[in-house]
């Protein structure tokens, strides 16, 4: 029996150990999606043209042409006609800077890719179901937020039936969140508690304000999204972690930190279950108070670029990040991002953000996707 090369990469996310790192396999899948969608993407095949890149051209992953996030501020970047897309997630965005749209023709590679990582990389056991309350984008009212999509499908395939959300677009629910922690205590069922990096802040102001802590049953833990800063305050990612477990009364060991972007398809975690070692880090110079280290499944490849020219970096340098995701199957697969970090074998180190400076070689190439189009 033969697939087509959708049903060959759902197969792959659904199936490859996480563990494992097949580069034959990934490469193989990589060369005939980048075929695909060359063939099926007119903006992207647009962009191929403008640069004299056809599918015959190279046999190594790395060499798949890339577009930048910002394209999709641009151009519909999809292998089939927008409007039957099965749904359609923004980047945040406001009347100065318009939003980017990531369209889909199925949510399977999404959800596939989401579950399994969170699985492999939240929980004890994948099997597991646990008290889960959100401080961030739920469905029901954020209906084009991937984040919203995540926590949502999060809630129903590993929440029990005591989990909550407690946030909307009207506010966060301090009081609501503390009644539910004050029960799960008292019942010693372990939490937990997944949310923006900005919403678990303004929780903890809360609680601070009212001289509250918790001392969460073992097995709690943290998950936040997104970076530290805000309109009031801006802290490090030390401080961040030093009030979650002063707060919540949470060890350091079970606060996870989710990498991912609209853009993508996959998430990246940093978490206590990732058994690869800490101490092998590549940056020649590394911060007193080491970096995140988040774990790559095996259905996404990434690499440095260096950020005036776009040339990949040797393994382990530091660049601009260039992912490669299998489950961006209707969209593109290579995806130059504005993030600055280093990535080896199934590691990924962030630094940050690139700033406006450095990102030259990202403006030229989001100005091709422009003219291809």
């Amino acid at each position: 029996m033969s697939y087509s090369i959708s049903e060959k990469i759902l197969r792959f996310i659904q199936t490859v150990p996480m563990a494992e790192l097949d580069d034959t396999a990934f490469n193989d899948l990589a060369l005939e999606l980048f075929q695909h969608q060359f063939e099926m993407n007119t903006v992207y095949r647009g962009i191929c043209n403008r640069s004299n890149v056809l599918p015959n051209h190279f046999t190594d992953w790395r060499e798949i042409p890339a577009v930048t996030t910002s394209a999709f501020k641009e151009v519909p970047l999809t292998c089939f006609p927008a409007h039957e897309a099965a749904a359609v997630f923004h980047t945040s965005g406001t009347t100065q800077h318009r939003p980017g749209k990531h369209y889909f023709r199925t949510l399977n590679y999404y959800r596939a890719a989401m579950l399994r990582s969170f699985a492999a990389h939240g929980l004890d056991n994948e099997n597991d179901k646990m008290r889960m309350f959100f401080l961030g984008p739920t469905l029901e009212f954020f209906p084009n937020s991937s984040l919203g999509y995540m926590f949502s499908g999060l809630r129903d395939e590993f929440g029990d039936e005591k989990s909550a959300v407690f946030f909307s677009p009207q506010h966060i629910d301090a009081p609501g969140l503390q009644r539910a922690l004050e029960t799960a205590t008292q019942e010693n069922a372990p939490v937990f508690i997944l949310g923006t990096a900005l919403a678990l802040l303004e929780a903890m102001e809360v609680f601070q304000q009212q001289n509250r802590k918790f001392k969460l049953p073992f097995g709690s833990r943290i998950l936040d999204t997104g970076g530290y800063k805000s309109r009031r305050v801006e802290i490090t990612r030390e401080e961040f972690q030093n009030r979650l477990c002063e707060i919540f009364g949470v060890p350091r060991e079970y606060l996870l930190n989710e990498y991912g972007m609209t853009e993508l398809s996959s998430q990246f975690y940093d978490s206590p279950l990732i058994d690869f070692d800490r101490r092998d880090r590549k940056l020649a110079t590394m911060p007193s108070a080491p970096r995140p280290l988040h774990a790559v499944p095996p259905w996404v490849r990434i690499a440095a670029v260096d950020p005036e020219n776009l040339n990949i970096l040797p393994e382990g340098e530091a660049g601009l990040l260039r992912i490669f995701d299998l489950a961006n199957v209707d969209s593109v697969m290579a995806i130059q991002t504005a993030d600055v970090g280093s990535a080896w074998e199934n590691r990924l180190e962030l630094v940050g953000r690139a700033g406006g400076a450095e990102l030259r070689g990202c403006s030229l190439l989001t100005e091709t996707s422009v003219h291809a189009a």
